[in-house]
């Protein structure tokens, strides 16, 4: 069988390249060894925030001293639902532009061979969207009680204890989740402080508020060995020190998918990580094959392996190219008191040797954040030297990742600060702090206290 584009891999790095091709009249075949969807749909933002919004809706109770019951169940039935749902969406996506889904693992036989199960076809063009699998603690392997993220949101029971293996997003993510739904939560982290790829001063806030949500915090610590044993497992730590919890989730980075691909028989090259290398159209070592998403590195992120999908199309077929600036990637942790941000971190700048001012606002008077509990609060702008431009905008607050985008405008500098200060936001919500920082860049702050910097 000939087509005119294969797309390995069905996640959000692959389907919106075979929705687009498929639309102009191409030919289009989409690989998918498991799952419709790939990791977000399945195993990632999909289940965990649907999750989240169950442990938000415990939290928020809490407050004023509901007594929660809830079948866990009935919680991963609801988890399940959604996801199935998000599943079939892009199956009838793909069915409706006559997209052939071959369920199958695709291997590279050359250039424009793929080997199936069910036989070799031939493409013009391959896209790659391989993604990531989770990676394992040294000599320990995933099982039903050493969980990655493709497990831990479909446990059959909640688990009482909970070890949490790495600080990352995932980590912090899960450790609020299920700290909210009642489970006790030990996060380890063997770095220096949780979110090691953010500013110290983000992550202390985080780890303040993880443990007044209960969560026990060990950094600078690395888990030594994990055994069976009488139905639980004995975490060894250094010291000594034994814990005994009922499941382990392990998140202390992400794998590409490149090995057993066949790469070699295309001539496409990996970096020393194992991420496929890709120029600025995306095209691989072998100019005939694209790759997109999580396989080729940088920010792991869906939105931003969505518009590398787009913008994989928009090269294949000839249109104007889309290239990507990923410092505008807005990022975001789904974790109560949410963080999210677009630009530069400190630590970036600094590693850049760019000289940078820095203002924090304290946000928390505002009563939307008042209500949904978060006294820690506030925003980070780090401004050029002469205060000019914006290099990085922090938002630590509830619906954080809500209000993130409307901050990119401030970065590309495509928006008169003095107009947003007189745009009027809906009040009693978050996204008033958007006026707010512009009402103190150009000088005329109502509710914080001007300080020249």
């Amino acid at each position: 069988m000939r087509y005119d584009c294969v797309i390995i891999g069905s996640g959000v790095a692959g389907y919106p390249a075979a929705v687009l091709l498929a639309r102009e009249g191409h030919k289009v075949a989409v690989i998918e060894e498991k799952l419709i969807g790939g990791e977000c749909t399945n195993y990632g933002c999909v289940p965990s925030k649907s999750l989240y919004m169950v442990a938000e809706a415990f939290r928020s109770l809490k407050k004023v001293g509901a007594e929660i019951r809830a079948d866990w169940k009935e919680i991963t039935k609801f988890v399940e639902r959604v996801v199935d749902e998000s599943r079939k969406g892009i199956e009838y996506l793909l069915e409706k532009h006559d997209v052939e889904i071959i369920e199958s693992k695709g291997r590279l036989a050359s250039s424009k061979q793929i080997k199936t199960d069910k036989g070799t076809i031939e493409a013009e063009k391959i896209v790659l969207a391989l993604g990531t699998d989770p990676k394992p603690l040294p000599n320990i392997n995933f099982d039903n009680d050493v969980v990655s993220n493709r497990e831990i949101f479909y446990v059959d029971e909640k688990p009482e204890r909970l070890l949490v293996v790495g600080g990352g997003v995932i980590g912090v993510e899960v450790s609020n989740i299920f700290a909210q739904l009642g489970t006790e939560v030990i996060l380890v982290e063997a770095m220096e402080h949780i979110l090691p790829f953010l500013d110290k001063d983000v992550a202390i806030i985080m780890r303040r508020y993880l443990k007044d949500n209960g969560v026990r915090i060990k950094e600078r610590v690395v888990v030594k060995n994990i055994e069976k044993k009488d139905g639980k497992l004995v975490v060894e730590l250094p010291n000594n020190e034994i814990l005994t919890v009922d499941k382990a989730l392990v998140s202390i980075g992400r794998i590409p998918k490149t090995k057993g691909i066949g790469l070699e028989n295309a001539g496409i090259e990996v970096d020393q990580y194992g991420f496929i290398k890709v120029d600025k159209f995306y095209r691989t070592t072998n100019t005939n094959i694209y790759a997109v998403g999580d396989v080729v590195g940088g920010p792991l992120l869906a939105h931003k392996a969505m518009l590398e999908s787009i913008a994989a199309y928009r090269n294949i077929v000839g249109k104007e190219p889309i290239t990507l600036n990923y410092s505008l990637v807005p990022q975001t942790i789904f974790s109560g008191l949410e963080l999210s941000w677009i630009g530069y971190t400190e630590k970036e700048l600094r590693s850049k040797k760019v000289s940078y001012k820095k203002i924090k606002l304290p946000i928390s008077y505002l009563s939307a954040v008042r209500i949904k509990d978060s006294k820690y609060s506030y925003v980070k702008l780090l401004l050029s030297e002469e205060k000019q431009q914006i290099l990085g905008i922090h938002i630590v607050a509830p619906n954080a990742s809500e209000v993130i985008s409307s901050f990119i405008p401030f970065i590309i500098e495509r928006i008169d600060l003095k107009k947003i200060a007189e745009t009027p936001y809906p009040h009693l919500t978050i996204s008033e702090i958007v006026r707010e920082v512009a009402e103190y860049i150009i000088g005329e702050p109502i509710h914080t206290i001007l300080k020249h910097i």
